[in-house]
């Protein structure tokens, strides 16, 4: 790879080379022969010429002719030749040294030209790479910063609209003065600026405008970018507009997504409640009205009925409300609260307690393997997905017959939380549309009950970046409701 090019300092190492060439060759001279001596010379025309550019390799082939001819051929110490084959032999010296440095300097300026275009390959391969798996604007920014720091030794400033971004430790510039020119299909473009207080602002392009605009600042005691430098950073930088465009894409997308649940959400409420909440509504009515018509003929086991159904009937209710209103707190993004950790004893612990609360008939065998870790989660979010899960065991395990609770580590950093009951079972073909709103089977585990608890289940798992699935239970009985959350801080879902 060339090293002085057409500098001033590849002429200068053409003349070293021409004077070394002529010590040489004055230091063998009484071992070898005149034309022997003129492969002294050719030898240095092409190390000049593998060294640096055309116009040094030419400067040194011209110089070694003139050397060759003044020291060596007779008279020596004059330009002048007495024979001809003398004359000959300079002028096919001369041709031939010419020639030799300029292919010599051809093939080294394509070598430097591949090095250059492998080296750009690289960075941008390596960019490319990162940018894939960047999900938001700052992201995309840490991974600009690496790779151009690493391929220009360059920190990185981007502003988007009013927005300024940088890795830390990086000073933001003063604002960028960009100039703006009329393109050919009538619209205005942004081209990049001269360097300025040390920074070079570059425009970041997209099919319809501009995002916005991005710095790159060089160390103080680091010489210009050549042009090959530029270029290579222009192309990045189109690789980062690009990928800041398709991370607003897939926000906008996520946002449209999230608007079209929340309606869809809000239609299934309002449909909803026009029947299961009258049920229990009619039935504490009915029950109140008869107590209050009838309740002194009655005897104290028909009071105590009609209260029973009361009570039990506004549990029910109670639990129908608050299904509706985590899910509308699921449908409006509402459940993006402050994390904190908490151990799976705990929350197994939490969960089952309350279970036994509302059904002290119910039995589980809870089995927590040890040394589990502690779980980055929001608390009563998980431990109401849990309850849920195993409320719905509950409701169709067998009398007498106990809901398995089991708790285990798995691969990945993942926690498994399997809740299995004895009951009839859930057919393939339903298992994953349990998990939908207001879906309840026709028969099997499922069969009764709003269709809200596994689809609320669901939702605060899947918030946490866990998983919620439905498979056969213990020995094919059953069915086995399985949990899987991260442990440790998933990213991009519900940080704190």
């Amino acid at each position: 790879m060339a090293t002085g090019g057409g500098t001033p300092g590849g002429y200068a190492l053409a003349v070293i080379g021409a004077a070394l060439a002529v010590a040489l060759a004055l230091g063998l001279q009484q071992w070898l022969g005149l034309g022997d001596l003129s492969l002294v010379f050719m030898l240095a025309v092409l190390v000049v010429a593998s060294r640096t550019s055309t116009g040094p390799a030419v400067l040194t082939a011209i110089l070694c002719f003139l050397a060759y001819n003044f020291f060596f051929i007779e008279p020596r110490y004059t330009f002048y030749i007495t024979a001809r084959h003398g004359v000959a032999t300079v002028v096919l010296f001369l041709a031939a040294a010419l020639l030799a440095g300029r292919l010599a300097a051809q093939l080294s300026m394509r070598l430097q030209a591949l090095g250059v275009a492998n080296h750009h390959a690289v960075a941008r391969q390596a960019l490319g790479a990162g940018l894939s798996t960047a999900a938001s604007e700052s992201e995309v920014v840490e991974i600009a910063q690496a790779a151009f720091r690493s391929s220009l030794d360059a920190e990185v400033w981007v502003r988007l609209g009013n927005k300024g971004l940088h890795a830390a430790g990086v000073e933001p510039p003063p604002p960028p003065v960009l100039r703006q020119v009329d393109a050919t299909d009538g619209t205005s473009r942004l081209v990049e600026s001269v360097e300025e207080f040390g920074w070079w602002f570059l425009p970041l392009h997209a099919p319809h405008g501009t995002l916005g605009v991005i710095g790159l600042k060089l160390p103080s005691n680091r010489l210009p970018l050549d042009q090959d430098q530029r270029q290579l950073a222009r192309a990045m930088s189109d690789d980062i507009a690009q990928a800041l465009l398709r991370t607003r894409l897939v926000a906008d997308l996520q946002s449209e997504r999230l608007a079209n649940e929340s309606e869809r959400l809000r239609s299934a409420l309002l449909s909803s409640v026009s029947h299961d909440l009258r049920t229990p509504l009619a039935a504490i009515i009915g029950a109140a009205g008869s107590l209050d018509h009838y309740g002194g003929a009655m005897d104290a086991t028909d009071r105590h009925d009609l209260l029973e159904t009361i009570r039990v009937e506004g549990e029910r209710l109670d639990r129908y409300i608050q299904n509706l209103l985590d899910m509308a707190r699921l449908g409006h993004g509402a459940l993006a609260s402050e994390r904190d950790w908490i151990g799976v004893d705990e929350l197994i612990g939490s969960a089952t307690t309350r279970m036994r609360r509302y059904q002290p008939e119910v039995r589980l065998s809870i089995s927590i393997a040890p040394g589990l870790p502690s779980l980055w989660v929001h608390p009563a979010l998980v431990e109401q997905a849990l309850f849920n899960v195993i409320e719905n065991a509950a409701r169709f395990s067998p009398p007498g017959e106990a809901v398995a609770v089991a708790a285990q580590r798995v691969e990945g950093d993942r926690l498994r939380i399997d809740v299995s009951d004895r009951g009839p079972g859930i057919a393939e073909a339903e298992r994953q549309r349990i998990f939908d709103m207001f879906y309840s089977v026709a028969h099997g585990d499922g069969a009764h009950g709003t269709g809200l608890g596994l689809a609320i289940c669901r939702g605060m798992v899947e918030a946490h970046g866990g998983t919620v699935e439905a498979l056969p239970g213990i020995d094919g009985q059953g069915t086995t409701l399985r949990i899987t959350l991260p442990i440790g801080r998933p990213h991009g879902t519900m940080d704190a």
